[in-house]
């Protein structure tokens, strides 16, 4: 049986996934490590990932009924700014899980890992799969999400068979409408998917987050509920986790009850550049695993969410230099040549 690998799936560029695919590289020498995506973030895998690109992996009957039934369906005040638009970013959500679907086959792989490309994987993933065999799938995002490790290709079909059933039926369509009339932020997505899937399917699936011998994989520093918080807000904004870490590396946090938990991984939503280069550095690799046991999670080192001087400054000549980069911009445009 091939050992399973650890797939992420992103469009666009991005600066931090250099930092994410070292580090699961780092964590994970033993596995292969694999990025779908596109030209402007190929350059990220050279030496660390395999890169597939996304028109490699547009085929199949259930991707083309996808690309003619797909309908953004969102609230009124909903708005996502990343690249591309909002209907676009809802589409990739859905249509990412297609791609996995056919990479899948295609290489013929059945068990595999996957996180949000924003994920740095801070442990080996092979000790922990004999346990979550006995599950269909993990999910992430406070049990709303398949995210993590999936015991076989076959539940990744037939989700993506689940999606192209939701947007043929138009009853329920029409719920999800009616839903986003009350909750106008939001948007029909993969999510809501994914739970009618699992309702509809009988998925026997665990949540990640939730400490297993003390020890647990992150949904994202910025969920701190359970957590005891950082003194201070990250940026003077965002709550989040406070964080140690010990003398042979890992990443641990302390629940609200004082237990500490090490973190197996950190879901880096909303999280600056400065912090994946930061909590990179405590990655263990299987060499260092050896040495990160439970007497290690006692509080010990704790770590800064601080912004270092240099990337405070350029965070602010940025700030100032903007209205000049837009004039700038609009003086140019004027005397661009006409096609």
């Amino acid at each position: 049986m091939k050992s399973a690998p650890l797939i992420f799936i992103h469009y666009g560029d991005a600066p931090y996934l250099r930092i994410v695919l070292r580090t699961a590289q780092l964590t994970n020498p033993g596995k292969r490590i694999v990025l779908l995506g596109d030209e402007a973030n190929r350059k990220y895998a050279r030496n660390v990932a395999d890169f597939v690109p996304f028109e490699d992996l547009a085929f199949g009957a259930d991707l083309s009924l996808f690309e003619k039934v797909f309908q953004p369906i969102q609230g009124s005040r909903h708005r996502f700014n990343k690249l591309n638009g909002t209907d676009f970013w809802l589409r990739f959500v859905f249509r990412r899980w297609f791609l996995i679907a056919n990479f899948l086959e295609r290489e013929g792989i059945d068990a595999f890992w996957t996180f949000d490309s924003d994920t740095l994987v801070l442990a080996p993933l092979a000790p922990r799969e004999e346990r979550l065999a006995a599950y269909d799938c993990t999910e992430q995002c406070r049990g709303e999400c398949l995210n993590g490790y999936v015991a076989s290709s076959r539940v990744a079909r037939d989700f993506v068979r689940m999606i192209n059933v939701l947007f043929l039926d138009e009853a329920y369509l029409q719920e999800q409408r009616d839903r986003l009339e009350t909750h106008l932020g939001l948007a029909f997505n993969e999510m809501d998917a994914y739970r009618e899937f699992r309702a509809r399917a009988g998925i026997r699936s665990i949540r990640l987050s939730v400490p297993y011998e003390g020890e647990a994989f992150d949904d994202a520093l910025a969920f701190a509920e359970d957590y005891e918080e950082n003194p201070t807000k990250l940026v003077g904004r965002t709550t989040v986790k406070r964080l140690w870490t010990g003398p042979h590396g890992g990443l641990f946090a302390r629940l609200k009850t004082g237990e500490g938990i090490r973190l197996l991984s950190a879901n880096m939503s909303w999280m600056p550049l400065y912090l994946y280069r930061r909590l990179g550095l405590m990655a263990a690799s299987p060499k260092a695993e050896v040495a990160i046991g439970p007497c290690t999670y006692s509080p010990l080192l704790s770590i800064s969410y601080d912004e270092p001087l240099t990337d405070a400054a350029l965070r602010r000549l940025r700030l100032r230099l903007a209205p000049v980069e837009k004039i700038a911009s609009q003086f140019i445009r004027r005397f661009k040549p006409c096609p």
